[in-house]
């Protein structure tokens, strides 16, 4: 009660003052930072001079590298009339990162940024209402951001409870299935390869010419599912695409699975998949960059960026698959940031994200860090130090610098080639069976049913294991045994909360 009169007395004492000024009103305390307006590069500032010194507390993923804090430090300086903020960058390792991440939520610890993603804890992070709302933050203090989210349509997307909680990347992209094999070893032409019959016809052309190769890996089972026309929700559920009605199933439940396990068995008793591929310890990464491993799944981004071959001539020849399937494009919550509701400063820091949206020189020190030091430019193109790449980079190729990608920034490097994500873009906008998917944005509160799913994802990443490589034994029969093992642990009252929920988010 106290406190209420006094902020009462205090309001009245500020409109009598503003009163006996001529009506002019209070200006912002240097506390708060005022609203920074639209504008062009360079232009992008506080407006109130007198703005304190903040830490701004960002955390990102998987490994810190070296010149990391002389970056930011370098950032900080140079910025410090737009924003002047220091900043204090941290790094949790990318195995520790999601539950990480959700033990400093719940211990209440205070930071400023994350990065997330659907991948990592971001679903779970909302169910908790971990991430501050910023519908009236956004537009007030990162307005060509906002405006740039509300020109690509993202917001949706990136809403949770009637709140923006997503600050997504901008990229378009289509995770379309495509397959990628060593074209200096086989001429075989790309065009030909679009189905999996094609695929398989080509292994086994492949295991012949290269018995002593590793030929593929597993037998993809994101290649059945776009036969199938099946978009991929959380849990392994997916739906029909071309149906009228989202109704779920357990990928398990679908003619997709059955048939992926019966090619891995085939091509595990065939020699084309290697039988010890599950135990051999092998880093399959550089199998591929050696020459020993020579096809993969992919997609658009992986069949066209660089790679560390080992043999000069190497180059990956690809196709996209299914031209006539339908496929979801990515989903802007693939990478992220978001700003926890613990944050002591959300306006600078969405300060800081607006700079990075209109400035190319803020871009370039957050991406590549300090010119000379962290890499050197040859014509447009970033390139590492003498003695550098991107084993032993001192700030290049960071993790977590996803989510700030800005495709009208992004200069081409030793991953991607010039004009790379326009590419990525045209070709995710190019056929119409690559679409939106009608569930962005859902996410899936799975208090009710916990521990069912924590069942049901305990038998189904064991078996999957296996059946992806063909180890797991005759397929319809283990397939069969599944799916009862799934009833049996509470298959059924997952789905029927799962899609009791999606029918409620699409009738609003």
């Amino acid at each position: 009660m106290k406190q209420r009169l006094m902020c009462l007395c205090l309001g009245l004492f500020m409109i009598l003052c503003a009163a006996c000024s001529g009506g002019q009103a209070p200006t912002a305390s240097p506390a708060t930072p005022a609203p920074v307006s639209s504008s062009s590069e360079g232009e992008s500032s506080a407006s109130d001079p007198g703005l304190p010194e903040v830490t701004l507390h960002f955390i990102f993923f998987d490994g810190k590298k070296s010149a990391t804090d002389e970056v930011w430090t370098a950032i900080g300086d140079k910025f410090k009339n737009e924003f002047n903020a220091k900043f204090d960058v941290q790094f949790i390792a990318g195995t520790d990162y999601k539950d990480r991440m959700l033990v400093k939520q719940g211990a209440g610890d205070k930071w400023d940024l994350n990065f997330e993603g659907e991948w990592l804890s971001y679903f779970q992070m909302i169910n908790m209402n971990a991430y501050m709302g910023l519908n009236d933050l956004l537009p007030q203090y990162a307005p060509d951001l906002y405006n740039v989210y509300q020109d690509s349509g993202v917001l949706k997307a990136a809403t949770s409870k009637g709140q923006i909680v997503a600050l997504p990347w901008t990229n378009v992209m289509s995770t379309r299935p495509f397959f990628q094999w060593r074209g200096d070893l086989d001429d075989t032409d790309p065009a030909s390869i679009k189905t999996i019959e094609d695929i398989e016809k080509l292994l086994y052309s492949l295991k012949e010419k290269y018995p002593d190769k590793y030929i593929i890996e597993n037998a993809g089972l994101d290649l059945f599912k776009l036969k199938y026309d099946q978009v991929t929700l959380a849990h392994n559920f997916v739906f029909d695409a071309r149906a009228s009605k989202v109704e779920i199933h357990h990928v398990t439940e679908t003619p997709s699975y059955l048939e992926r396990a019966e090619y891995a068995y085939k091509w595990q008793n065939d020699g084309l998949i290697w039988a010890d591929v599950l135990v051999d310890q092998l880093d399959h990464n550089q199998l591929i960059n050696q020459g020993q491993l020579i096809t993969k799944f992919g997609t658009f981004e992986y069949s066209r960026s660089a790679r560390a071959w080992v043999e000069p001539s190497a180059f990956w020849a690809y196709n996209h698959l299914y031209e006539d399937k339908m496929w979801a494009n990515r989903t802007p919550l693939a990478n992220i940031v978001a700003i926890p509701r613990t944050a002591e400063n959300p306006e600078r820091t969405l300060m800081f994200l607006n700079l990075l949206e209109t400035s190319q020189e803020l871009y370039d020190m957050v991406h590549y860090g300090i010119e000379g030091k962290t890499y050197v430019m040859q014509d447009d193109f970033v390139a590492f130090p003498e003695g550098m790449n991107a084993a032993n980079s001192n700030y290049q190729l960071w993790q977590g610098r996803w989510a700030l990608f800005k495709p009208q920034f992004m200069r081409p490097d030793s991953e991607y080639a010039k004009d790379f994500w326009k590419e990525e873009k045209d070709f995710a906008e190019s056929n119409p069976n690559n679409f939106v998917s009608p569930l962005e944005g859902f996410s899936f509160d799975t208090e009710p049913v916990t521990t069912e799913i924590a069942q049901i994802s305990q038998l189904y990443d064991a078996a999957e294991k296996m059946l992806d490589v063909g180890l797991a034994g005759e397929p319809s029969a283990v397939v069969a045994e599944l799916q009862t093992a799934l009833k049996n642990a509470g298959l059924d009252k997952v789905k029927a909360e799962f899609q009791r929920q999606i029918d409620a988010f699409l009738a609003l």
